[in-house]
């Protein structure tokens, strides 16, 4: 009797988490360091060139330049 109580067990029991926390952990935002966000995104623009993305902003060189300096990109 006691193993037929055993095998008929909801899946929680054994080991298993319930769907809502599974669900949850799933969803939760991922732990964002603001020195990687800076290194992708001065990677990013180092790939496609300080020149042509200056063009694409509608902004000079320069102030692509002085923008990286004062860590506008962080």
């Amino acid at each position: 009797m006691a193993y037929q109580a055993k095998r008929h067990q909801p899946n929680n029991h054994r080991g298993y988490l319930p769907m809502e926390n599974a669900i949850a952990r799933k969803l939760d935002p991922p732990e964002i360091n603001p020195i990687e966000i800076e290194s992708v995104l001065l990677n990013r623009l180092a790939s496609v060139g300080q020149k042509s993305y200056a063009e694409h902003m509608g902004i000079s060189e320069s102030t692509v330049s002085r923008r990286k300096a004062e860590g506008y990109f962080c």
